[in-house]
């Protein structure tokens, strides 16, 4: 068993890494199993602003250090 990272495109299509998809043949499935139950943490973090700075500069703010 081999784990593999797809991505999907702004077109709703799921990509695969090139390396990964020289080794299959035309027609050949892929199984792939997905948690598609709802996920009350991640549905929290879906509902939070994006960081204007990256969260270590976030975070030091937050606490007050200086630069």
């Amino acid at each position: 068993m081999t784990r593999v990272t797809a991505t999907v495109d702004e077109q709703g299509r799921l990509t695969l890494p090139e390396e990964i998809a020289q080794l299959l043949q035309a027609g050949q499935q892929l199984v792939i199993d997905l948690p598609l139950e709802e996920n009350p943490f991640t549905r929290f973090i879906g509902t939070l602003p994006p960081l204007d700075v990256d969260s270590v500069a976030y975070y030091r703010q937050e606490r007050g250090h200086e630069e």
